[in-house]
Protein backbone atom coordinates (compact mmCIF):
# COMPACT_ATOMS: atom_id res chain seq x y z
CA UNK A 1 0.00 0.00 0.00
CA UNK A 2 1.39 3.43 -0.92
CA UNK A 3 0.52 6.27 1.43
CA UNK A 4 0.84 9.95 0.58
CA UNK A 5 2.00 12.02 3.55
CA UNK A 6 -0.25 14.74 4.95
CA UNK A 7 0.48 17.30 7.65
CA UNK A 8 -1.32 16.85 10.97
CA UNK A 9 -2.11 19.05 13.96
CA UNK A 10 -0.27 18.14 17.18
CA UNK A 11 -3.40 16.42 18.50
CA UNK A 12 -4.00 14.50 15.28
CA UNK A 13 -0.33 13.57 15.03
CA UNK A 14 -0.35 12.37 18.65
CA UNK A 15 -3.32 10.13 17.82
CA UNK A 16 -1.43 8.73 14.82
CA UNK A 17 1.58 7.92 16.99
CA UNK A 18 -0.58 6.14 19.55
CA UNK A 19 -2.60 4.18 17.00
CA UNK A 20 -0.19 3.70 14.09
CA UNK A 21 3.29 4.26 15.52
CA UNK A 22 4.21 7.12 13.19
CA UNK A 23 3.01 10.42 11.80
CA UNK A 24 4.02 12.77 8.98
CA UNK A 25 4.24 16.56 8.89
CA UNK A 26 4.36 17.44 5.21
CA UNK A 27 6.35 20.52 4.09
CA UNK A 28 7.03 21.51 7.71
CA UNK A 29 10.26 23.33 6.73
CA UNK A 30 10.62 26.02 4.09
CA UNK A 31 13.06 25.84 1.20
CA UNK A 32 15.57 28.18 2.87
CA UNK A 33 15.94 25.91 5.91
CA UNK A 34 16.13 22.77 3.77
CA UNK A 35 18.82 24.23 1.51
CA UNK A 36 20.82 25.52 4.47
CA UNK A 37 20.91 22.14 6.19
CA UNK A 38 21.48 20.09 3.04
CA UNK A 39 24.23 22.39 1.77
CA UNK A 40 26.01 22.18 5.12
CA UNK A 41 26.00 18.37 5.07
CA UNK A 42 27.23 18.22 1.46
CA UNK A 43 29.91 20.84 2.14
CA UNK A 44 31.23 18.98 5.18
CA UNK A 45 31.19 15.67 3.31
CA UNK A 46 33.35 17.23 0.59
CA UNK A 47 35.62 18.84 3.18
CA UNK A 48 36.54 15.44 4.63
CA UNK A 49 37.37 14.06 1.18
CA UNK A 50 33.98 12.87 -0.13
CA UNK A 51 34.28 9.34 1.28
CA UNK A 52 31.98 6.59 0.06
CA UNK A 53 28.48 6.93 1.52
CA UNK A 54 28.14 3.29 2.55
CA UNK A 55 30.49 0.96 4.40
CA UNK A 56 30.18 -2.41 6.08
CA UNK A 57 31.99 -2.78 8.44
CA UNK A 58 31.69 0.87 9.51
CA UNK A 59 34.57 3.32 9.19
CA UNK A 60 35.33 6.73 10.70
CA UNK A 61 36.77 9.18 8.16
CA UNK A 62 36.78 12.08 10.67
CA UNK A 63 35.96 12.77 14.35
CA UNK A 64 32.22 12.38 15.04
CA UNK A 65 31.67 11.09 11.49
CA UNK A 66 30.79 7.45 10.83
CA UNK A 67 30.17 5.62 7.56
CA UNK A 68 28.11 2.45 7.95
CA UNK A 69 25.30 0.46 6.35
CA UNK A 70 22.86 3.37 6.80
CA UNK A 71 25.16 5.88 5.12
CA UNK A 72 27.48 8.63 6.31
CA UNK A 73 26.44 10.05 9.68
CA UNK A 74 27.48 13.35 11.22
CA UNK A 75 27.00 12.67 14.93
CA UNK A 76 26.57 15.56 17.38
CA UNK A 77 25.30 17.82 14.59
CA UNK A 78 24.25 20.77 16.77
CA UNK A 79 27.45 20.66 18.85
CA UNK A 80 29.67 20.57 15.78
CA UNK A 81 27.66 23.16 13.86
CA UNK A 82 25.72 25.40 16.30
CA UNK A 83 24.55 27.55 13.40
CA UNK A 84 21.99 24.84 12.59
CA UNK A 85 20.21 25.14 15.96
CA UNK A 86 17.57 27.77 14.99
CA UNK A 87 16.63 25.66 11.95
CA UNK A 88 16.46 22.17 13.45
CA UNK A 89 13.00 21.97 15.04
CA UNK A 90 9.48 23.37 14.72
CA UNK A 91 7.25 24.22 17.66
CA UNK A 92 4.17 22.24 16.59
CA UNK A 93 6.25 19.10 16.06
CA UNK A 94 7.96 19.46 19.42
CA UNK A 95 4.50 19.94 20.96
CA UNK A 96 3.40 16.64 19.40
CA UNK A 97 6.43 14.83 20.82
CA UNK A 98 5.81 16.36 24.24
CA UNK A 99 2.19 15.20 24.16
CA UNK A 100 3.45 11.66 23.60
CA UNK A 101 6.51 11.54 25.87
CA UNK A 102 5.36 13.92 28.60
CA UNK A 103 6.85 16.96 30.30
CA UNK A 104 10.57 16.75 30.78
CA UNK A 105 11.14 14.95 27.51
CA UNK A 106 14.59 15.66 26.12
CA UNK A 107 16.63 15.73 22.93
CA UNK A 108 19.35 13.07 22.94
CA UNK A 109 21.05 13.42 19.58
CA UNK A 110 20.66 15.28 16.28
CA UNK A 111 22.62 13.73 13.40
CA UNK A 112 22.94 14.44 9.67
CA UNK A 113 22.81 11.46 7.30
CA UNK A 114 23.84 11.09 3.64
CA UNK A 115 23.46 8.01 1.44
CA UNK A 116 23.28 7.25 -2.26
CA UNK A 117 22.29 4.54 -4.72
CA UNK A 118 25.08 2.26 -3.48
CA UNK A 119 23.34 1.70 -0.17
CA UNK A 120 21.17 -1.41 -0.63
CA UNK A 121 17.76 -2.03 0.91
CA UNK A 122 18.07 -1.10 4.58
CA UNK A 123 16.55 -3.97 6.54
CA UNK A 124 13.59 -3.65 8.88
CA UNK A 125 14.60 -2.40 12.32
CA UNK A 126 13.44 -0.42 15.34
CA UNK A 127 15.11 2.15 17.59
CA UNK A 128 14.13 0.77 20.99
CA UNK A 129 16.46 2.28 23.62
CA UNK A 130 17.74 4.75 21.03
CA UNK A 131 19.74 2.26 18.97
CA UNK A 132 18.88 0.03 16.04
CA UNK A 133 18.91 -3.74 16.27
CA UNK A 134 22.46 -4.13 14.94
CA UNK A 135 23.71 -2.62 18.22
CA UNK A 136 22.56 -5.85 19.90
CA UNK A 137 23.89 -8.03 17.06
CA UNK A 138 20.24 -8.44 16.03
CA UNK A 139 19.48 -10.24 19.30
CA UNK A 140 17.87 -7.43 21.26
CA UNK A 141 15.23 -8.12 23.93
CA UNK A 142 11.72 -7.13 22.80
CA UNK A 143 9.98 -5.82 25.89
CA UNK A 144 6.38 -4.63 25.73
CA UNK A 145 5.45 -1.02 26.51
CA UNK A 146 2.31 0.56 27.95
CA UNK A 147 3.45 4.06 27.02
CA UNK A 148 5.99 5.61 24.69
CA UNK A 149 9.53 6.22 25.95
CA UNK A 150 11.29 7.49 22.84
CA UNK A 151 10.72 8.72 19.27
CA UNK A 152 12.84 9.40 16.21
CA UNK A 153 12.36 12.69 14.31
CA UNK A 154 13.34 12.40 10.63
CA UNK A 155 13.62 15.65 8.64
CA UNK A 156 13.98 14.80 4.95
CA UNK A 157 16.11 17.19 2.90
CA UNK A 158 15.28 15.55 -0.45
CA UNK A 159 11.99 14.47 -1.97
CA UNK A 160 11.12 10.95 -0.89
CA UNK A 161 9.56 8.84 -3.64
CA UNK A 162 10.02 5.52 -5.41
CA UNK A 163 13.21 6.76 -7.12
CA UNK A 164 14.96 8.19 -4.07
CA UNK A 165 14.13 5.30 -1.72
CA UNK A 166 10.87 5.28 0.18
CA UNK A 167 10.64 4.93 3.93
CA UNK A 168 8.63 1.79 4.74
CA UNK A 169 6.74 1.51 8.01
CA UNK A 170 4.71 -1.25 9.63
CA UNK A 171 1.85 0.39 11.57
CA UNK A 172 1.35 -0.63 15.20
CA UNK A 173 -0.32 0.61 18.37
CA UNK A 174 1.84 1.63 21.32
CA UNK A 175 0.77 -1.48 23.26
CA UNK A 176 1.19 -3.99 20.41
CA UNK A 177 3.87 -6.70 20.65
CA UNK A 178 7.35 -5.48 19.72
CA UNK A 179 9.09 -8.48 18.00
CA UNK A 180 9.33 -8.41 14.19
CA UNK A 181 6.23 -9.91 12.54
CA UNK A 182 8.20 -11.13 9.49
CA UNK A 183 11.77 -11.74 8.35
CA UNK A 184 13.68 -8.45 8.63
CA UNK A 185 15.48 -8.86 5.30
CA UNK A 186 12.19 -9.24 3.40
CA UNK A 187 11.38 -5.87 1.72
CA UNK A 188 7.70 -6.72 1.16
CA UNK A 189 6.04 -7.13 4.55
CA UNK A 190 2.31 -7.66 4.25
CA UNK A 191 0.58 -4.54 5.57
CA UNK A 192 3.54 -2.16 5.15
CA UNK A 193 2.98 1.49 4.24
CA UNK A 194 5.40 3.28 1.90
CA UNK A 195 5.79 6.96 2.68
CA UNK A 196 6.25 9.53 -0.06
CA UNK A 197 6.62 13.20 0.83
CA UNK A 198 8.39 16.32 -0.45
CA UNK A 199 11.64 17.67 0.96
CA UNK A 200 11.14 19.62 4.14
CA UNK A 201 8.75 17.01 5.53
CA UNK A 202 9.17 15.30 8.90
CA UNK A 203 8.35 11.73 9.85
CA UNK A 204 8.11 11.00 13.58
CA UNK A 205 8.51 7.31 14.45
CA UNK A 206 7.71 5.75 17.82
CA UNK A 207 10.70 3.72 19.03
CA UNK A 208 9.00 0.33 18.62
CA UNK A 209 7.75 0.96 15.07
CA UNK A 210 9.38 -1.34 12.54
CA UNK A 211 10.66 0.52 9.48
CA UNK A 212 12.99 0.06 6.53
CA UNK A 213 14.23 2.04 3.52
CA UNK A 214 14.24 1.07 -0.12
CA UNK A 215 17.33 1.54 -2.28
CA UNK A 216 17.59 4.53 -4.58
CA UNK A 217 16.84 3.58 -8.18
CA UNK A 218 18.61 6.63 -9.65
CA UNK A 219 22.00 8.18 -8.93
CA UNK A 220 22.12 10.94 -6.35
CA UNK A 221 22.16 11.68 -2.64
CA UNK A 222 19.43 10.99 -0.10
CA UNK A 223 19.84 13.30 2.89
CA UNK A 224 18.06 13.80 6.18
CA UNK A 225 18.55 14.94 9.77
CA UNK A 226 17.61 12.31 12.33
CA UNK A 227 17.05 13.11 16.02
CA UNK A 228 16.28 10.99 19.09
CA UNK A 229 13.90 12.32 21.75
CA UNK A 230 13.35 10.51 25.05
CA UNK A 231 10.92 10.70 27.95
CA UNK A 232 12.26 12.03 31.25
CA UNK A 233 12.55 8.52 32.72
CA UNK A 234 13.74 6.69 29.58
CA UNK A 235 17.00 4.76 29.95
CA UNK A 236 19.93 6.66 28.41
CA UNK A 237 21.08 5.77 24.92
CA UNK A 238 24.78 5.21 24.19
CA UNK A 239 24.42 7.48 21.16
CA UNK A 240 23.49 10.66 23.04
CA UNK A 241 25.47 13.90 22.72
CA UNK A 242 26.82 14.80 26.19
CA UNK A 243 27.42 18.40 25.14
CA UNK A 244 23.69 19.11 24.80
CA UNK A 245 23.29 19.51 28.56
CA UNK A 246 25.73 22.43 28.54
CA UNK A 247 23.79 24.46 25.93
CA UNK A 248 23.52 28.09 27.05
CA UNK A 249 22.28 29.65 23.82
CA UNK A 250 19.27 31.90 23.38
CA UNK A 251 17.07 29.68 21.19
CA UNK A 252 14.03 29.11 23.41
CA UNK A 253 12.68 26.07 21.60
CA UNK A 254 16.05 24.33 21.60
CA UNK A 255 16.62 25.21 25.25
CA UNK A 256 13.23 23.70 26.16
CA UNK A 257 14.29 20.26 24.93
CA UNK A 258 17.76 20.15 26.46
CA UNK A 259 18.58 17.38 28.94
CA UNK A 260 19.00 18.64 32.47
CA UNK A 261 22.60 19.19 33.52
CA UNK A 262 22.75 17.66 36.99
CA UNK A 263 25.99 19.54 37.72
CA UNK A 264 24.79 22.98 36.60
Amino acid sequence: MRMKATERSPEGAYHDLMERGYTVFERAYDEEDVCFLRDLLIREWKRIGSPALESNPPSRPAPDVEVGPAGLIFHRLSSQFPEVIPRLYKGHIIETIRLLLGDGMRLELPAGVLSDEHRPFFDWHTHIDGVDDAFYNNQRPFDEFRRSMRVTHLLYLDDMDDRSGQLLVFPRKITDPTPPPFECTNPDWEGLEAIECPRGSVVVLEQCTWHAARQRTTSGIRSFVGSYFAARDAPPTPLSDPELASYRGDDELFRSIMPKDEHA
